[in-house]
């Protein structure tokens, strides 16, 4: 095999010389597969009613976990036993606290112990006189609209998680409660 000496390119700049080596055609391929590639995915993910986003992933996700969660525990009614059953499963509690913490905090506070919304932590209440009431003031909402009705965004389900985790804030000790507001009413059925 004979040994070919490097072509040496015939301009030189500050004593430095260059060499005439091409780039192979592997890479350009590569190079040019690259671009056409990233335009296609821009296309695919900006424009294309077919594209997904990470949101829509996630609601995806959200819907095949609550499946998976309800499937277990069936059809959830607004009576007392189910409302102290729900209370004692702590895996239910948390998706109740997180959809409370995520929708009523605001009004409510974290600890449930009232910004705009009434404390939901002492004895006194405006729209309950029994533990299934608080399930009736989530979906149909109170005080002509200062209460929002959240049936159109929460499952039957859901709302009854809602309502025995709200139940289960009564009694406990906020950081900056607000004053009692309306009747005080009798302590929760403990079975």
């Amino acid at each position: 095999m004979k040994e070919t000496k490097p072509q040496v390119l015939a301009h030189e700049y500050d004593g430095i010389c260059e060499y005439d080596n091409p780039t192979p055609g592997w890479w350009h391929l590569i190079f040019v597969g690259s671009v056409v590639f990233a335009g296609m995915y821009m296309v695919f993910w900006h424009f294309s009613p077919l594209a997904w986003s990470e949101k829509d992933a996630w609601k995806s996700a959200q819907v095949r976990e609550y499946k998976r969660i309800f499937g277990a525990v069936g059809d959830l009614k607004n009576d007392v036993p189910t409302l102290i059953a729900m209370k004692s499963k702590p895996e239910m509690m948390a998706i109740a606290e997180g959809m409370y913490i995520g929708n009523c905090a605001q009004c409510h506070a974290k600890d449930g112990g009232g910004v705009n919304g009434v404390n939901l932590t002492d004895n006194s209440y405006k729209n309950v006189k029994e533990m299934t009431d608080v399930f009736t003031v989530i979906t149909n909402g109170a005080a002509n609209g200062a209460m929002p009705s959240w049936r159109a965004l929460f499952s039957e389900n859901e709302r009854v998680l809602l309502a025995a985790y709200v139940s289960g804030l009564r009694g406990t000790t906020p950081a900056n409660p607000k004053p009692p507001e309306g009747n005080e009413i009798a302590a929760w059925p403990v079975k």
